[in-house]
């Protein structure tokens, strides 16, 4: 049968004591004794299942919603319900006696809502609750003496009303923690950051808490020592960043990899994020942390050099993503040195070409590929030998970039990195020849290219781009093994065919690319482009050589016309003297979008005029 009247509740008051209450008001019993007295134990009362839960509504008159916001309902296997939240265990501190000692005094008045009784707020259970928000003073929080003080009747865990006025007198302020706030408005159904809600209450609240205490305790901080102060503070700050979803999580990342390298100290993850990165990487009861461990671990994969097959936080990494200029010496064998220079002149990685540094990274893909290339790569003064040319056109080819050196002329490139790489004199080499028409026997007049340019008076470099371009309808190939040097052409056909071209102000594909500085499918992509007012960014005409081969030529102007209006992202980060990543992700921070994609136009440009003042 129902107790009536139904006995009023009082706002987060917990089960037990309710029930302690209960049992004054319809039976002036303790609460023991009413226990005793409706048959019900105390665990049972402490940890109601449904069955008790079900007759409890019936006995006292309330809503089973209203029961389980009162309690945390066991599910088996260390899971709890509470406020219709599915929790962990530990999400109730249940081996802790809590409370705040000005709720207790002020609840000790007649006239107070629990009529003089001391009542048990449920929420000073939660582990991550650690300030009492009407007062702004922490919670008093100690182990439970013995199993009886599991029940928390506050009549006996806390002290005499004299000791808990001296603790409120010496109590400092506390600031309520954004991360107990976020807690206390979803359990009362209210939504919150979209990445916090979308996981568990409790691993959300851990996820801060982690987060944060690296950043405000410190990333190597002794976890049982940290006090409830400590932690207070770990939640606030953690949240900070949280509340904004993976992105604030890499920016929390982020400032903790600056800390540790403006200290000037090396390491890998595990010393630069410590106690979060142990806690992900060596739990040995496998709990669940949520999707925190995907973000850290995106992140580690991204920043540092993490071998293929390695564990990361219980998953074998699938590939490399980023080396160090350690790890890729470790590799190849290459001097550290030699691969920070080769790094930081090309654009790969920002820091000092002169100084290497354990903490920088670069792609690893990209990084390998380009010592590949320094390793395989020729002097210019062995060019000649090697294309079957003379010393002058060798150099006119790499000058020009016709045959790019390994690193862009600048004032930091000498040595080993002003060299050519092997697979791009082998590229020019088969472009050229390729462009040639194999013959037994040469056609009348046809000449080679240095007597072809004596000829026509035109300088044998136009000749060689016009060749690549298909200006010419006539070239011819007898000999292959003569290289350069087998390449035939009709001289005629080159004073005419250069002289309407330059008279005309065009240029092929080929010499195009080099003048605005994109590869020959970046320029071929930004044709089709247009700007915002419906017009193309350059102009591209079809002609046909005296073979009728169509042949595609640019207009030199309006591609002069572009390089003044636009700038690549590399150019971009050599001025800030930082990396394309770091330059890329402070234009997307400030809303400045690229021209087009990196994929369609072999770099990332923009407009100038779109570029903030750094």
């Amino acid at each position: 049968m129902t107790m009536l009247p139904t006995l009023p509740m009082i706002s987060n008051e917990s089960l037990t004591s309710y029930l302690n209450r209960a049992g004054s008001f319809h039976a002036d019993m303790d609460v023991f004794k009413f226990l005793a007295f409706i048959g019900l134990s105390q665990g049972a009362a402490m940890a109601p299942k449904e069955d008790t839960m079900d007759r409890l509504s019936f006995l006292l008159g309330l809503p089973i919603d209203e029961l389980e916001k009162m309690t945390f309902v066991p599910l088996g296997d260390r899971m709890r319900r509470f406020c219709g939240e599915v929790v962990h265990s530990e999400f109730a501190n249940l081996e802790k006696t809590s409370f705040c000692p000005a709720c207790l005094l002020e609840d000790g008045s007649p006239d107070s809502p629990s009529t003089g009784h001391r009542a048990g707020r449920i929420h000073w259970r939660i582990e991550h609750v650690r300030t009492c928000p009407v007062h702004e003073i922490g919670l008093v929080r100690r182990k439970n003496a013995n199993h009886t003080e599991k029940f928390q009747l506050m009549s006996a865990v806390a002290p005499c009303d004299e000791a808990l006025s001296s603790m409120v007198r010496s109590a400092p302020k506390q600031r309520v923690s954004k991360l107990q706030t976020y807690i206390m408005e979803r359990l009362a159904g209210r939504a919150g950051p979209a990445w916090l809600d979308s996981q568990p209450i409790d691993l959300a609240a851990r996820a801060c808490e982690m987060l944060g205490v690296i950043l405000s305790a410190g990333t190597h901080a002794n976890l049982k020592l940290l006090t409830d102060v400590e932690w207070n503070d770990a939640g606030h700050v953690g949240f900070g960043y949280a509340s904004r979803g993976e992105k604030g999580v890499w920016e929390a990342l982020r400032l903790v990899v600056d800390r540790f390298e403006q200290a000037d100290l090396r390491g890998g993850p595990q010393k630069v994020f410590g106690r979060l990165y142990q806690w992900l990487q060596f739990s040995k009861n496998k709990k669940a942390v949520g999707p925190i461990r995907d973000v850290v671990r995106e992140f580690v994969l991204d920043n540092f050099p993490i071998e293929t097959g390695s564990d990361l936080f219980g998953e074998p990494v699938e590939q490399q993503r980023v080396h160090s200029s350690y790890s890729l010496a470790n590799l190849t064998g290459d001097h550290p040195k030699t691969i920070n220079r080769a790094m930081v002149l090309s654009g790969l990685m920002e820091g000092n070409p002169d100084k290497v540094s354990a903490s920088k990274v670069f792609d690893a893909k990209a990084g390998e590929a380009i010592m590949e290339r320094i390793r395989t790569s020729i002097p210019v003064k062995h060019l000649p030998e090697f294309l079957n040319c003379n010393r002058v056109q060798a150099q006119q080819l790499v000058s020009t970039g016709v045959i790019p050196r390994l690193i862009s002329d600048t004032k930091n490139v000498n040595g080993l990195l002003r060299q050519v790489a092997l697979k791009d004199a082998d590229a020019f080499l088969a472009r050229f020849m390729g462009a040639a028409k194999r013959v037994k026997r040469a056609s009348a007049g046809v000449t080679d290219v240095v007597s072809a340019s004596e000829v026509a008076r035109w300088p044998v470099i136009d000749i060689v781009n016009g060749i690549l371009t298909g200006l010419f309808g006539t070239i011819e190939l007898v000999e292959p093994s003569l290289k350069f040097k087998g390449i035939l052409v009709d001289p005629v056909e080159v004073r005419e065919a250069l002289s309407r071209e330059k008279s005309q102000g065009r240029v092929g594909l080929d010499q195009g690319a080099r003048i605005i500085g994109m590869p020959n499918h970046g320029l071929s992509a930004l044709a089709k482009m247009r700007n915002a007012h419906g017009a193309p960014y350059v102009v591209e005409h079809f002609e046909e050589n005296s073979k009728g081969a169509t042949i595609r030529l640019f207009d030199a102007e309006a591609l002069e016309s572009f390089r003044l209006e636009h700038v690549s992202l590399k150019e971009i980060a050599e001025q800030q003297s930082c990396s394309s990543k770091v330059m890329k992700m402070r234009l997307d921070a400030r809303g400045v979008v690229p021209l087009a994609p990196k994929f369609e136009l072999g770099r990332v440009w923009y407009r100038r005029r779109d570029l903030p003042t750094f």
